[in-house]
């Protein structure tokens, strides 16, 4: 099949340079070539607002953008949060080849590398490829979007059929399917043929990550390991190798296979993190200190950031001041003020945050023995716990509980854990750890009747009894009236019982009111999304009646 001329004036063009005689050459280029609807900007944060405010067809990238984010994170937060169309071409521009830019390319692959300088017919030529591939490949990808996965199957073969250049991607677009289809067997049967007639990375992987879904864990290490001799420069090999070695409870392992993938791709944040919590449990406190000065180190212009890193870096340092006459005490004491700094500065917005950074900077300065500074940050975390709107983390409640229960503040550290007892008692890891610290023991007798309830209500729910689910979610709310799950599995059941047939207005109000209970929800909460659909739901239900 010919390829189609792509029409450059009908395509909206983004560059993003901060070097302004090269962005107005760039600009020049794309004129040559008929676009008309070309913006610049000239920094990440720029880039990535724009990108959210219009739907560019092409990106044009440099890598290296001073201060800020670079190209690598503009496209890993492009891609991460789904701002991109299904058929938006993303060109990398750079004048370098470190192996940081490399590894981060082999993770977040642009749809093409241009390395400066270079004119407007090589840039035409890349865009030219690009598109055309992108444009043909796009119908996949718009349902799997959808989650359209048969369909999406069918694409594939149709694309096949017509343009063989693309089988390849295409039957990756295929082992995809099948897998989202938990059809095991046939993505087991796909990816091994490939892999038996030439070794390709993503196939290789896919092999590994089938038996891993189907719980054949010695033959998955076996594939991953192969993989990693075999393409050492793939980092996804690393991860999955190290999710099964934790899984199957080898922490020491799992550590080893992600620091030869952090010394690869040190800007990885993600995998530097989950480095520094499986040193902790491994109690290795100089690869938990270095991984997570890595992460504040490279979170600094990522949206991908959070307070973990900082505080399990000042953690870290902590550690290493106990008893330890050797180290540059001054040193590690300045850094972890600095770190403090750096997150009471970077979330000063937030009270959550505020009132964890409090705890953790009383904490270590227990350990510096600086009593003046515990009384001042317990005063100020004291403060802080009534300004916060919304729910903790497990792992957050239980890490503050604990420094807050050493530093003789107890009743505090009570209230902590009742709160994130009641958000989280089907987490059976969570409840075991609040066990051993909570002084109150009829809280987690509690917390296991209201799971009781919930489960049985679940139970009901897939046998279709929406008035023995709701009753019973009714049951476990009384005990735990603020957790957010049994409130919005209580208001979709009572939306099914009304929608099944029982159209009594009163299952309505009560699901308009167990709703504007839940106030505590921010947006970036992954229940979020299905708290507003649900309230668009009852609203939309009530309004026509």
């Amino acid at each position: 099949m010919k390829k189609p001329l792509v029409r450059y004036s009908q395509k909206s063009v983004l560059v993003i340079e901060d070097f302004a005689e090269f962005a107005r050459s760039l600009r020049g280029m794309m004129i040559t070539m008929g676009s008309k609807k070309i913006d610049l900007v000239y920094n990440g944060e720029d880039a990535v607002q724009a990108c959210k405010e219009k739907k560019y067809d092409i990106i044009l990238s440099d890598y290296n953008l001073g201060d800020g984010k670079d190209g690598q994170q503009i496209l890993e937060e492009l891609i991460s949060f789904k701002v991109l169309k299904t058929n938006s071409v993303f060109i990398m521009v750079t004048a370098e080849n470190t192996t940081a830019m490399v590894m981060g390319a082999l993770e977040y692959q642009p749809d093409s590398y241009l390395t400066k300088p270079f004119n407007g017919h090589i840039l035409k030529s890349r865009l030219d490829k690009a598109i055309y591939k992108k444009d043909l490949l796009a119908p996949i990808a718009r349902l799997e979007r959808k989650k359209s996965w048969n369909e999406a199957l069918e694409q594939c073969d149709l694309i096949i059929a017509e343009n063989p250049k693309f089988k390849m991607a295409c039957l990756r677009h295929k082992y995809v399917c099948y897998k989202a289809l938990k059809r095991y067997d046939k993505a087991l049967e796909l990816t091994t043929k490939i892999v038996n007639e030439r070794p390709i990375p993503w196939a290789m992987l896919g092999v590994g990550e089938i038996f891993f879904a189907k719980k054949e864990y010695e033959r998955a290490i076996e594939i991953f390991n192969d993989m990693i001799l075999e393409f050492p420069m793939v980092l996804e090999g690393y991860d999955w190798l190290a999710k099964v070695q934790y899984l199957l409870g080898r922490p020491v392992e799992a550590q080893q296979t992600l620091a030869k993938a952090v010394e690869r791709s040190p800007k990885a944040l993600k995998r530097q993190k989950l480095l520094g919590e499986i040193a902790e449990e491994n109690e290795d406190i100089e690869t938990m200190t270095s991984a997570f000065r890595q992460a504040v180190k490279f979170g600094a212009n990522s949206a991908f950031a959070s307070p973990d890193e900082f505080i399990k870096l000042t953690k870290s340092i902590g550690r290493q001041l106990k008893g330890n006459s050797d180290v540059d005490r001054q040193k590690l004491m300045d850094e972890a003020e600095s770190v403090f700094s750096k997150l009471d500065n970077r979330f000063k917005n937030n009270p959550s945050v505020q009132f964890r950074s409090a705890v953790a900077h009383a904490d270590f300065s227990s350990i510096s023995n600086d009593e003046k500074k515990v009384d001042k940050y317990l005063s100020t975390a004291n403060r802080l716990y009534d300004r916060i709107e919304e729910h903790m983390g497990s792992s957050e409640s239980i890490e503050i509980s604990e420094s807050l229960k050493q530093l003789g503040q107890q009743e505090l550290a009570e209230c902590i854990l009742e709160e994130a007892v009641e958000q989280y008692f089907d987490d059976p890891e969570f409840i075991k750890k609040a066990a051993k610290l909570t002084t109150n023991k009829n809280l987690i007798e509690n917390s296991k009747k209201a799971n009781q309830m919930n489960n049985k209500a679940i139970k009901f729910f897939s046998a279709k009894d929406y008035t023995q689910a709701a009753d019973y979610f009714g049951k476990a709310t009384q005990i735990a009236p603020n957790n957010v799950n049994i409130n919005l599995n209580h208001v979709q059941t009572l939306l099914k019982n009304y929608q099944s047939g029982e159209k009594n207005k009163a299952l309505l109000e009560k699901a308009e009111s167990i709703l504007s209970g839940i106030t505590r929800l921010p947006f970036d909460d992954p229940r979020y999304e299905r708290y507003s659909e649900l309230s668009r739901l009852t609203q939309l239900i009530l309004q026509s009646l």
